[in-house]
């Protein structure tokens, strides 16, 4: 599935991409990118449904989005627009490749949030630059 560059959720994946994790290699950020898919593939409400958009702005779901953080993603964009960039030269064509992640629908930054409990109750893929991926237990998270 190629992604339209003009679309609401091209511009808010490629905007969560940029927020989460644009230090983070190529790979991870692709990474990050399947999670939101897989969540989107699965249709769950717990985070957001059945389309990218939903997936990202869903409350709680990444912390770019969180009322308190939002207005900081175009502040982000404007002191960092080649890494912008970067993202978006290849963010269009993420989803004709595998899936870097493994079919993870979750990551953390355990240097940063450590494994909260949530962790024990997913298989632990692989770590990709800071970032651990898991796959959840979907009866878990309906």
């Amino acid at each position: 599935m190629a992604l339209n560059k003009l679309s609401d959720d091209y511009q808010i994946l490629l905007k969560t991409i940029f927020a989460e994790c644009r230090g983070e290699p190529v790979l991870g950020q692709k990474a990050v990118a399947w999670v939101i898919k897989n969540r989107a593939d699965l249709n769950c409400s717990y985070w957001g449904g059945n389309t990218i958009a939903g997936v990202c702005l869903h409350p709680g779901q990444f912390e770019c989005w969180n009322a308190d953080r939002r207005h900081l993603i175009e502040e982000m964009i404007r002191n960092e627009p080649g890494v912008y960039a970067k993202i978006d030269a290849w963010l269009p064509t993420v989803y004709l490749g595998l899936d870097p992640s493994g079919g993870a629908d979750y990551y953390i930054n355990p240097e940063i949030e450590g494994y909260p409990t949530w962790t024990t109750g997913c298989y632990r893929l692989q770590k990709i630059g800071n970032h651990q991926f898991y796959r959840g237990n979907i009866f878990l998270a309906n």
